[in-house]
C-alpha cells in the first residue's frame, strides 16, 4: 500500500521544500500539493519539489475543472511532465463549495454539476492519454462522483471509516484491473496530544464533514447530528465554536489520528478491502516535524 502525504503551501518554497525532501528521503511515495489558487498556483509549486525531489511521485491537486479550463489542466500537466519526467499523479474534483465561494467560484446549476465534472474529467484524462505513468485520480465523496471517478485511472475518497470505503467500493462496480482505490483524510499521526485536544486535526475533519453531500448525510444517518453545524457554518462561517458542536466519533471517521500504534489495525483494515493508496491529508504536511513523524511510521510498518 502506497504512503503520500499531502504539504501545505501556505509557508515559504524553502519551507515547502524542505518537507518534500524529507518526505522523498524517508520513504514517503508521494508528495501531495494541494490546490490554494487565492494563495499559490499548486503546477508552479510541483516544479520546485520535482528538482528538489528523485524518488518520489509528485500529486498536482485537487484541480477544479470550475477554476481551470480542461485544456489549461491538460497543458499544466503536460509541461511538468515534459519538463521533470513522467512521475506526476493529478487529482481532480469541483473543489469545496465554501473554499471555492470565498474566490468567487460558485457550483452553478447543481443539477448539471456531476455531468460537468464527467466531460471535464473525459476530456482531461484523453488529453494526457500519452504519458503511461501518469495516474488521473478522482476525489470523491457520494454515489455520483464515485461514478464519475470509473474515467480516471483511481479514486481519492476522503473519509477513513472502513464502512464507509467498503460502501464506496461496493459503488465502483467492475473497474479496469488496473484502477486505484485510494483514501486522502485529514491525517495527524505520531503526535503526543490526545486527538480531541488538537484544534489543527479537529478542524480538518470538520471542513469535510461539514461540507458532506445530502446523499452521505442520509447514507450514513449523520443529518440529524450535523443539521445544527452544517446551518450555523451557513449562516457564520466556520469557527473553533461550531467545530466544538460536531461530536468527535463523527469527526473520527473522517480523519486518521494517534499513535502509529493505533493505527496498525485501521491499515490492515484497509488492505483487506483493497485500497491502495493512503495520502496523509493536513495537518499531518503541514510542518516539518508532522512530515517526520509520518516517514519514521512508515519505518515501523
Amino acid at each position: 500500500m502506497e504512503w503520500g502525504i499531502a504539504i501545505n503551501l501556505r509557508e515559504s518554497v524553502s519551507e515547502i521544500i524542505e518537507k518534500a525532501v524529507a518526505a522523498d528521503q524517508g520513504g514517503i511515495d508521494s508528495v501531495w500539493i494541494t490546490d490554494f489558487p487565492a494563495t499559490r498556483l499548486s503546477p508552479i509549486l510541483a516544479t520546485e519539489v520535482a528538482k528538489n525531489t528523485k524518488n518520489c511521485r509528485i500529486g498536482v491537486g485537487l484541480l477544479s475543472p470550475l477554476i481551470y479550463s480542461s485544456s489549461h489542466i491538460v497543458q499544466m500537466m503536460t509541461t511538468l511532465i515534459e519538463m521533470h519526467g513522467d512521475r506526476f499523479d493529478l487529482l481532480l474534483g469541483p473543489g469545496d463549495r465554501t473554499k471555492l465561494g470565498d474566490i468567487g467560484v460558485d457550483y452553478g446549476n447543481i443539477s448539471t454539476l456531476v455531468e460537468r465534472m464527467r466531460e471535464s474529467v473525459i476530456t482531461i484524462h484523453e488529453g494526457l492519454s500519452e504519458y503511461n505513468e501518469l495516474r488521473v485520480f478522482m476525489g470523491a465523496q457520494g454515489p455520483k462522483m464515485i461514478e464519475v471517478s470509473t474515467h480516471c485511472d483511481g479514486v481519492l475518497l476522503n473519509y477513513s471509516d472502513s464502512q464507509m470505503i467498503q460502501w464506496a467500493i461496493s459503488l465502483l462496480g467492475k473497474k479496469p484491473n488496473d484502477f486505484k482505490i485510494g483514501i486522502f483524510p485529514p491525517s495527524l499521526i505520531g503526535s503526543s496530544k490526545p486527538c480531541n485536544e488538537h484544534m489543527g486535526i479537529k478542524t480538518s475533519a470538520a471542513v469535510v464533514v461539514l461540507g458532506l453531500s445530502p446523499s452521505i448525510l442520509r447514507e450514513f444517518g449523520l443529518k440529524d447530528d450535523l443539521h445544527s453545524s452544517i446551518k450555523k457554518m451557513k449562516e457564520f462561517g466556520l469557527s473553533n465554536d461550531i467545530v466544538e458542536t460536531i461530536d468527535q466519533s463523527i469527526l473520527d471517521r473522517f480523519s486518521l489520528c494517534g499513535s502509529f500504534e493505533s493505527n496498525i489495525e485501521c491499515l490492515t483494515n484497509y488492505q483487506q478491502l483493497g485500497v491502495d493508496t493512503i495520502v496523509y491529508g493536513p495537518p499531518q504536511g503541514a510542518s516539518l516535524r508532522g512530515v517526520k513523524r509520518l516517514v519514521d511510521a512508515k519505518s515501523r510498518l
